[in-house]
């Protein structure tokens, strides 16, 4: 799975399904499941429509990108995705400066200890 670019971290709203919709989701996929590609017993196995691309990686929620999935193989998934926007959001967070450092400058200005010009270091006031 590509990583995907921190400026596309904004998450669609996720819309009900309505039965008639799963139904048409199915049909178009012609009971295969979309990220391991073996075919689903609709009436023994259990089975969701999963999106191809999660929205909280900035997928939309559109037909067009769902498909049914084996209940297990979309646990999966579920949980690489989760992994991959958290570190989205954790470098988006570095690149853009919020991240609060937990190693200030020697001598910075939070430091207790103040360096002078002429190199010499004192404790600030």
């Amino acid at each position: 799975m590509p990583l995907v670019r921190p400026a596309e971290l904004g998450t669609t709203r996720r819309a009900r399904l309505s039965p008639s919709m799963r139904l048409a989701i199915w049909e178009q996929a012609k009971g295969v499941c979309v990220l391991c590609e073996r075919r689903i017993d609709g009436v023994r196995e259990r089975w969701i429509i999963e999106h191809i691309r999660a929205l909280e990686l900035g997928g939309e929620d559109e037909p067009g990108n769902m498909g049914p999935a084996h209940e297990t193989c979309a646990r999966v998934k579920t949980r690489d995705d989760h992994h991959h926007a958290a570190k989205a959001r954790r470098q988006k967070i570095r690149r853009l400066g919020a991240e609060k450092t937990n190693r200030p400058l020697p001598c910075g200005r939070q430091s207790r200890w103040k360096k002078k010009i002429d190199g010499s270091i004192v404790p600030r006031e």
